[in-house]
């Protein structure tokens, strides 16, 4: 009986079992009949070339499975012996690879000679293309490798060929290496077309998807095998020349950058030519020393945005450093460098510890000054601005501006008490702008001993004004408790206390330079010995203001509002400490209460305060004042139900309140008692979930993300560990949907106020050059206005205070002019585009976005650059960036995507300015960076669609 071959076998030769002719069988039945109509009288082989055994092969049809070839069964009984390992549709490729590859080269008039390598795998693990006229080779990698076997398959191909091109079967280690090393890799693949398997080649590069072309696409040139899409990008400069002789890039290895510093040989001469040189950077000869080690004559690679170091001063490297290593070269041998974002300039001790620096030698000539000659301040170089002569700018230059120098501290106090005018924080280059200094350059030990003479002294009455500084995220700054401890006040343990105490002083500071009538200004948070936040207290300092022969009535009026405000501030500052019901209490009360409070501003605007305050008690200033400082006790008394004595420490005497108005015929209000009947553990859970669900519904109702997201996370460990199965299971929903909405959502994002407040500083952007100084001013004092009522990021902080700049600019240039307008074209600042060349530079931009639109990829300011040229396309000012991309689609149809989302910033990734211009042309744009991202990569998809044939 014989036995029935049973691989399914979709590869074979014909001819003879030697051949190279490969075939593919069809899977379908229909296409197999096809099959051997095309190949009736053929015979079909196990072939050599395949791994396989030599016998014969026969057709298998086959209406419900796959059809394949199968050995003839021997009809003597036993099953046909095959080695033969791969038997799918790409077992072959090899051979196809062979077939079109040699018809390719013959057809550019090339002669050539062909190898099929075995590797250790099969026949088909590689395939060689010599080509004698031209001296190169083109290796076809089928199978894997690792990087020894590969690396020295390279050196051997290499010594018998001036020009080797590999190119990769599948990708692996070895392919992304030989992206790092130039840029991107080569790749081959084989589709199935009817019986016949065709080649193509592919560019890949680091996280983008391989673009695939067909061989008949490529050509070769004395540099190698170019596709269309590597074509574009040598052109552009995108990757690295090709061809003998080539730079490769070189490999980085992380380095500490506190551990490394250098002093700059002016004598030694800076390497012209070199294969660590990149675009945007330069190249300098120094002594570097690493720590722990010897000094050792380096090149150090720096971006040509920071100054060129000089030899009066040694530097440590600031940033991400990397070692730069190249390939040895057989003359040369192995190239390396310091690659560095940024320098800081070493301070004289610090820099004669070293061994690089001498003062005698640092500074070989005197200085123009009065005093000594400065020791060279700690700052980074990279913010250094250098005059022509080579030393720095006194006029520009922070640093030759003490810390201490009482002009300095009165510029930084009268721009901070702006900003608390504004009831806005800051940051460090805000500041700046506006106290019209360079801070940024200060180094943090010089900033803090300007934030301390700016509150020094520290009194209770006078809030601390460096509160208002913060970082990038909000938080207060690193050396607040420093800067407290010097002031002679207890600094907080831990930084939740910290940021409290900020945060009260931020309040005092609204308070006591705020526009209002009535100044109640809060005390200043206590802090015990421990560290910890004491007791809340409350300090009133009303506003002077000019005695009257006001009546009893008018005093009493007095009295009760400053009661109510004075409840107020006490509440907000209790308010996010508590939770459950107590929560929902004083929530409510606050919220009568301001209610209550705004009612009585409106009627003191019409002129009938006195009117409104003679209503019911229980609608009075005074009642609201005592319901709220009800729900404060509640709240005090829930939050801290056993306070812990202070024996040693006396406390001050507490100021006393001032005594509270009533009406007559008013009785005093009953006080609430809150009596909790015992009760099981998982019903208090349930209780207080309900509690939080509840606070977090009133806080999605007014959109207050904070607030919810804090709620959030106090009910889902409830949810998760307290509640019983049935209530988790009844709750799941709910929980799902808080969690959510509190990621969709963002602070500040979906505010009214805050879409209003950019839209006229998109406004005053749009109509600088012809809106007038009136009309300037009043968009001014309306994006300040609705400034006060919502919190700004730090983007839009710093337009509005550009603006606001500007405006003062513009009125004291009217005032000293003796007739006529500025010009339209006159740029609005030092460095920056008017609007006839931002017109111009729109026009270009467009032109190349649409040309990348058809070629159906993306771009990047730097390929723009280059394409244009330095002088045409300069390095813009972020705002001259988003005010061309604005005007490059200001003609784009609305149901059209933008260009401008073609350019991209690193790997693909979306580019910062594309939210502002889509806003600015009336986009919709989405809340949340992830529905962003997503809009931007189906309008990316829109455009290649739309581009593809214009």
């Amino acid at each position: 009986m014989s036995v029935v071959d049973t691989r399914l076998i979709q590869t074979a030769v014909i001819g003879v079992k030697d051949s190279d002719q490969p075939v593919i069988l069809p899977e379908e039945p229909y296409n197999l009949d096809q099959f051997r109509r095309h190949f009736q009288g053929k015979r079909f082989w196990c072939g050599t070339l395949l791994g396989g055994c030599g016998g014969e092969l026969m057709t298998k049809r086959y209406e419900t499975k796959v059809c394949h070839f199968a050995h003839y069964p021997d009809h003597a009984g036993p099953a046909p012996v095959c080695d033969r390992i791969a038997n799918g549709a790409d077992s072959a490729d090899h051979l196809f690879i062979k077939r079109d590859v040699i018809a390719w080269l013959q057809a550019q008039g090339l002669r050539v000679r062909v190898e099929l390598r075995n590797l250790g795998t099969g026949p088909g693990d590689a395939v060689d293309f010599w080509l004698p006229s031209t001296h190169q080779l083109l290796r076809f990698q089928l199978c894997l490798q690792d990087y020894r076997t590969w690396y020295r398959a390279e050196r051997e191909l290499s010594t018998s060929s001036e020009q080797v091109d590999w190119l990769f079967g599948a990708e692996g280690p070895i392919s992304a290496n030989m992206v790092e090393r130039q840029g991107y890799a080569l790749r081959v693949k084989c589709e199935t077309h009817g019986s016949d398997r065709r080649v193509l080649i592919g560019v890949e590069r680091a996280g983008r998807p391989v673009t695939w072309a067909p061989l008949d696409d490529c050509r070769l040139t004395s540099d190698g095998l170019i596709t269309p899409v590597l074509d574009e990008l040598l052109r552009d400069g995108s990757v690295t020349q090709r061809g003998k002789g080539a730079w490769l890039r070189p490999a980085t290895f992380p380095l500490r950058v506190d551990q490394i510093v250098f002093a700059v040989d002016a004598k030694a001469p800076a390497p012209k030519h070199s294969p660590l040189a990149a675009e945007g950077r330069y190249i300098i000869t120094a002594d570097v020393k690493p720590a722990g080690s010897r000094i050792i004559r380096a090149h150090v690679s720096l971006p040509d945005a920071v100054p060129m170091p000089t030899e009066q001063y040694v530097y440590r490297l600031h940033g991400v450093a990397r070692l730069l290593l190249t390939d040895p070269d057989p003359q040369d041998g192995a190239q390396w460098a310091v690659r560095a974002d940024g320098v800081i300039q070493l301070s004289g001790i610090e820099a004669e510890r070293t061994g690089l620096w001498r003062p005698g030698v640092a500074l070989p000539k005197p200085v123009r000054t009065t005093s000594a000659a400065p020791v060279p301040a700690q700052r980074p170089a990279a913010e250094t601005t250098v005059a022509t002569s080579g030393r720095a700018n006194s006029t520009q230059s922070a640093s030759t501006v003490p810390a201490s120098d009482p002009e300095t501290v009165a510029r930084v106090r009268k721009a901070l008490e702006d900003f608390a005018r504004r009831r806005t924080p800051t940051t460090w280059s805000t500041l700046g702008t506006v106290a019209k200094l360079n801070l940024v350059r200060l180094s943090p030990t010089e900033r803090r001993d300007l934030l301390i003479a700016v509150d020094r002294p520290a009194t209770p009455d006078k809030p601390m004004l460096s509160a208002l500084v913060r970082d990038s995220g909000g938080r207060p700054l690193p050396d607040m408790t420093s800067i407290i401890r010097k002031l002679g006040l207890q600094p907080p343990a831990d930084d939740a206390a910290l940021k409290l105490w900020c945060d009260r002083e931020k309040d005092r500071a609204y308070h006591a330079h705020g526009t209002s009538r009535v100044r109640m200004i809060p005390a200043r948070l206590a802090i015990g010995v421990d560290g910890r936040a004491s007791e809340l207290q409350a300090t009133t300092r009303p506003k002077k203001r000019q005695t009257t022969d006001g009546s009893r009535r008018t005093g009493a009026l007095e009295a009760d509002l400053q009661e109510l405000v004075r409840a107020l501030a006490r509440g907000q500052d209790l308010l996010p400490s508590t939770s459950g019901p107590q929560y929902t209490r004083l929530s409510k009360a606050m919220k009568k209460a301001r209610a209550r409070l705004d009612a009585h501003y409106a009627a003191k605007a019409k002129g009938t305060a006195h009117f409104d305050w003679l209503k019911s008690h229980t609608d009075s200033l005074s009642h609201h004042a005592q319901l709220l400082m009800q729900a404060i006790r509640a709240a005090e008394a829930n939050f801290a139900p056993h306070p812990a004595p202070v024996a040693e420490m006396p406390k001050p005497a507490q100021p006393t309140s001032p005594p509270v108005a009533t009406e007559p015929g008013s009785s005093p209000q009953p006080t609430e008692v809150e009596e909790a009947a015992p009760k099981s553990p998982k019903d208090s859970a349930a209780e207080q979930f309900d509690s939080l669900i509840e606070q977090f519904r009133e806080a999605q109702r007014v959109l207050d993300v904070d607030r919810a997201e804090q709620i959030y996370r106090m009910a889902n460990p409830i949810f998760r560990t307290q509640l019983s199965p049935a209530a988790q299971h009844q709750n799941q929903a709910i929980v799902a949907e808080m969690k959510t909405w509190v990621g969709m959502q963002q602070p500040n994002r979906s505010s009214a106020l805050l879409k209003r407040c950019r839209r006229l500083i998109h406004r005053m952007r749009e109509e600088k050059d012809t809106i007038s100084t009136e009309g300037l001013a009043a968009l001014v004092a309306e994006a300040e206005a609705l400034s006060e009522r919502v919190t700004l990021p730090d983007t839009d902080q710093e337009g509005l205070v550009r603006w606001q700049l500007h405006l003062q600019t513009r009125r004291e240039a009217e005032q000293s002019a003796s007739a006529g307008d500025p010009s339209r074209n006159r740029p609005v600042a030092e460095g920056r585009l008017s609007q006839s060349q931002i017109l111009q530079l729109a026009s270009a931009v467009r032109t190349l976005l649409e040309q990348t639109a058809r070629s159906q990829s993306l771009t990047t300011w730097g390929d723009l650059r280059r394409q244009l040229g330095e002088s045409a396309l300069p390095r813009l000012h972020p705002d001259d960036q988003g005010e061309v991309l604005v005007t490059v689609d200001h003609d784009t149809p609305a149901d059209e995507p933008l260009l401008s989302s073609l350019i991209v910033v690193g790997d693909g990734e979306i580019h910062p300015l594309y939210r502002h211009v889509a806003f600015s042309l009336d986009r919709t744009v989405p809340l949340s960076d992830i529905a962003l991202r997503s809009e931007w990569t189906v309008d990316v998809l829109r455009l290649r669609k739309l581009w593809k044939h214009r």
